[in-house]
């Protein structure tokens, strides 16, 4: 199984972060749990989705939307547009 560079997860907790605490004023530790405790984040350290591969905005974009809808996949940058 390949593993994500440590390098790479500090490099998104750092940019996913400091995303949230501009948007949503955030201190840093309110920023950072909430970013370890989100499925947003179980989706970016698992390696086979390759989350890591994208933008950290649009890896905030999944956090929030999870944040609104309950569930990252809404992001924009996600869903399908399949029904439309």
């Amino acid at each position: 199984m390949t593993k994500i560079p440590a390098r790479t997860i500090d490099f998104f907790d750092r940019q996913v972060t400091q995303l949230m605490i501009e948007r949503y004023g955030f201190n840093d530790m309110e920023a950072i749990r909430s970013f370890l405790k989100s499925e947003t984040y179980k989706m970016l350290i698992d390696p086979e989705l390759e989350i890591y591969k994208l933008s950290p905005r649009i890896v905030f974009d999944m956090w929030e939307s999870e944040r609104v809808t309950g569930n990252p996949r809404n992001s924009q940058y996600l869903r399908s547009d399949e029904d439309e």
